[in-house]
């Protein structure tokens, strides 16, 4: 097993898991991120090479086709994935990578890379499923520019994505974002000591 590890965080959309990651980032610079392939658009603010590897969908297809990916997913209407070689890249160098990732591809990477993964899985606020919906509404709201079309999809999503919660070994409810993201890198910390 190389000093390397990879800390997946996993959550419903909407759920704060990216505001997190980018927080961890932040107080730990020499962590490094996965940047995930999409097919979708920037949105407002984003870069290629730092957000995301925007990519056109033939693009796409020939890494698929290839077996480039470790996981990729069908997401609200675009393509998302991550390169194997990036992951690979990261452990042999002794890194730190935070991936940012949807529940299944957090799965298929656990299982991967059993030995050197930390996973997280972060969930909304709420006693049941109607209130989590609720919360999430309204998160995604909030957001600029997201269409209520793509909003009852993620929502749709949500009894789906929960389902996966069991595949991660560590668990946080988002109730405040700088005290989940607190809790997360005091686990991470904790992990990457054994």
């Amino acid at each position: 097993m190389s000093d390397g590890r990879l800390i997946v965080l996993s959550a419903p959309s909407g759920t704060g898991k990216t505001s997190v990651c980018k927080e961890l980032l932040r107080r730990n610079p020499d962590w490094t991120f996965s940047i995930s392939v999409t097919t979708r658009e920037p949105r407002e603010g984003e870069k290629d090479g730092v957000d995301y590897i925007f990519m056109e969908d033939e693009k796409f297809k020939h890494l698929v086709k290839f077996g480039d990916f470790i996981e990729w997913e069908w997401v609200h209407g675009n393509k998302y994935g991550t390169l194997m070689s990036t992951l690979d890249d990261a452990l042999d160098d002794g890194k730190i990578m935070l991936l940012d990732i949807d529940v299944k591809g957090g799965k298929t990477i656990s299982e991967e890379f059993p030995d050197e993964i930390i996973s997280i899985f972060i969930e909304p606020p709420g006693d049941n499923i109607t209130e989590k919906k609720e919360v999430l509404e309204e998160r995604l709201k909030l957001r600029a520019n997201t269409p209520i079309t793509l909003i009852k999809k993620r929502l749709k999503r949500l009894d789906l994505e929960l389902e996966y919660k069991d595949n991660f070994k560590h668990h946080f409810i988002n109730y405040d974002l700088e005290e989940t993201t607190n809790e997360i890198e005091q686990t991470i910390k904790e992990q990457l000591k054994r």
